[in-house]
């Protein structure tokens, strides 16, 4: 076997091994969420369910207010995509097609703001919404997730807009566009895959926040699914088996997305990558 050969097939052995690490743990999750109570705590454990059972997901439906978390969670989500887009578009435009003092400074600051942890902001937030009267409230939650990830988006939106021909800025102003009729009427449909990019990620991140949610808002009427699923975790005994089921209603949503829109979403990540 040749080094080229060797060098493909590690690869490839590397990737199983990875897949394995990942997709372990979330079958375990999917199967423990269709197995009896009696069959999870069974010795020794199985992995692939004996007897098949729904009673679990129905538990969770019928105990917990899932819908409920899920509904918020959706609801913020689908705002944090909008508002982030719709603030981070006009600056990515403008990071990419004006000259302007100070520009390359201020895009390496906001990639520097990624780098915060947001543990660092907890106290400030509660502080600030609770002078605000936003504590508890899906508003504030929604603000706090659009300010986080409009530097992030702006990053993925100037390499996108940075990769579209010249050409089509120069023939609109050929046609008497001014720069922002072009970027409203000519540049932005053309970014639609950079567009589905950013907000899916936009759209991943809301859904899987915990520890802001957790802080500012806990109140069980704007608790959102990943605050839900702590709840399941109390002092003594924890139904794993709902709490499977649980996590499974959570994540089920964005995996049925990723899978209708991982071509485009590939594509927006990978188009602003070269000029």
């Amino acid at each position: 076997m040749t080094a080229k050969k060797r060098g493909i097939v590690n690869t490839y052995l590397m990737y199983l091994l990875l897949a394995l690490v990942i997709l372990f743990p979330a079958t375990w999750v999917l199967f423990g969420s269709i197995k009896p109570t009696s069959e999870l705590f069974a010795f020794p454990a199985t992995f692939i369910p004996q007897a098949f059972t729904l009673e679990n997901y129905v538990s969770v439906l019928q105990r917990t207010p899932m819908l409920l978390y899920l509904k918020n969670t959706v609801l913020v989500a689908l705002l944090t995509v909008f508002g982030s887009l719709l603030l981070a578009a006009p600056g990515a435009y403008g990071f990419s097609r004006f000259d302007f003092r100070l520009k390359y400074p201020l895009l390496i600051a906001m990639l520097g703001l990624q780098l915060i942890p947001s543990t660092v902001n907890i106290i400030p937030y509660y502080v600030m919404f609770a002078r605000l009267n936003l504590l508890n409230s899906l508003t504030g939650l929604t603000l706090i997730y659009i300010s986080g990830r409009i530097p992030f988006s702006i990053w993925i939106l100037k390499g996108f807009f940075d990769s579209l021909p010249e050409s089509i800025i120069d023939a609109a102003k050929v046609d008497g566009c001014s720069p922002m009729r072009t970027f409203w009427t000519i540049l932005l449909p053309l970014s639609l895959p950079g567009l589905g990019a950013a907000g899916f990620l936009s759209f991943l991140a809301a859904w899987g926040e915990l520890l802001i949610p957790l802080t500012v808002a806990s109140s069980r009427d704007v608790a959102v699914v990943s605050v839900g699923l702590y709840t399941f975790f109390g002092e003594g005994f924890t139904a794993y088996n709902q709490l499977f089921a649980a996590t499974m209603m959570s994540v089920l949503p964005i995996l049925v997305v990723f899978f209708f829109s991982q071509q485009s979403f590939i594509a927006g990540l990978t188009r602003g990558t070269g000029k």
